[in-house]
């Protein structure tokens, strides 16, 4: 029977459950420019779908920066984009958290996409954060745990519209740091003005997931239109984590190791200025 997953602490008990955590906080912030964090091209952390590596400078997710994906209600398999980073990252004994998430996650569903379930702490899931006192909450507490550059991947969920105050504070604890943050967020929040570097607009189906690419640091703003192909990747994460499963067994055994190869489809579709979004 699968067990959900419930390692969650509430923002005030994250501290008092590690106390180092908050004596490596920064109260307050530096009053600096979000463009002079870090270069626009460089290292990222793969997201695993081919097509959107070889568009995004950073050849994946930005790292020290926000990225901001847009949807039109929670839950709707936003998560299968940032599925593969977080194994990557979990692979490499990075944490994970998961702030004001739509719901708690399964443990058995983290493994099955090559997640470890250890690595990854879930605060404020489920209804506890449709209020804006508990939004208010995650997003100081994202603040605040982005400030220690101790996490690989952040991922924050905001229902409501956040102020042009609270994104840049977003933006500049992550200064400086090897974190990835991923702000899911309303397809009504796309004409507020955001510091993040990538902002792209998601929808998704059992087969394929689109992105309307929105804005994206060091990339002309043609406001592609990126298909990815769910199922490939969804066959890839289950193909690596029994990969992964028979790799440790054979050498428990001490049997011959095959090489595996991975798998990945996609297509972009240039849009120019003034296209139709999704929908």
């Amino acid at each position: 029977m699968d067990v959900l997953f419930r390692n969650q602490f509430s923002a005030a008990q994250i501290f008092a459950a590690e106390p180092g955590l908050q004596s490596q906080v920064r109260v307050g912030f530096d009053a600096m420019d979000s463009s002079a964090s870090g270069a626009e091209s460089g290292a990222g952390i793969a997201t695993s779908f081919a097509v959107l590596d070889a568009f995004l400078p950073w050849r994946g997710w930005p790292v020290g920066a926000m990225s901001e994906i847009m949807t039109d209600r929670v839950g709707c398999g936003e998560m299968s984009l940032v599925l593969p980073a977080m194994a990557r990252l979990s692979q490499e004994k990075r944490q994970i958290l998961c702030v004001g998430a739509p719901h708690e996650l399964f443990a058995s569903a983290l493994i099955d996409a090559g997640i470890d379930p250890a690595r990854v702490t879930q605060i404020n899931a489920a209804e506890a954060s449709h209020s804006n006192k508990k939004q208010k909450e995650n997003l100081w507490c994202t603040e605040q745990i982005l400030k220690t550059g101790l996490p690989g991947m952040v991922l924050l969920w905001s229902r409501n519209t956040c102020t042009p105050e609270v994104l840049r504070r977003l933006q500049l604890a992550m200064m400086n740091t090897q974190t990835v943050l991923i702000h899911f967020r309303s397809n009504a929040c796309m004409q507020q003005h955001s510091p993040a570097w990538l902002r792209c607009g998601f929808a998704a189906d059992d087969v394929e997931i689109q992105l309307q690419i929105l804005k994206c640091r060091g990339r002309l703003l043609t406001r592609p239109l990126i298909t990815l192909d769910r199922a490939a990747v969804q066959r890839r994460l289950y193909a690596q984590f029994s990969a992964d499963k028979a790799l440790r067994n054979a050498v428990a055994h001490g049997m011959p190791i095959n090489a595996r190869t991975s798998v990945d489809d996609g297509r972009l579709i240039a849009k120019q200025p003034g296209s139709h979004t999704l929908q």
